[in-house]
């Protein structure tokens, strides 16, 4: 499950059980299908964001330092590249 938080107040904006993360050089390109509305609001706040990655035996946090954030309104496609990676044992 991946969750999209504000960075503070820990806000959630959107959750989705539908995503890819996927290593590029010492980044990671996270894609996710995502409703217009919602990608607007995100947007709203790309210098704030935290994305969880969640599962069964740990949780990984990323974030963009840079709000690398786009939205395709073709494909309703969101594409966050993190430059960072902190994994949790759960």
């Amino acid at each position: 499950m991946l969750l999209i938080r504000h960075s503070i107040g820990s806000r959630l904006f959107y959750q989705t059980d539908e995503y890819d993360i996927h290593p590029k050089k010492d980044k990671w390109v996270i894609s996710i299908k995502i409703p217009e509305e919602d990608a607007k609001e995100i947007i709203k706040f790309k210098e704030e964001l935290n994305l969880f990655d969640v599962e069964e035996n740990q949780k990984t946090w990323y974030y963009s330092s840079d709000a690398n954030v786009e939205f395709s309104k073709e494909k309703y496609q969101m594409t966050i590249i993190a430059d960072h990676k902190t994994i949790y044992p759960v």
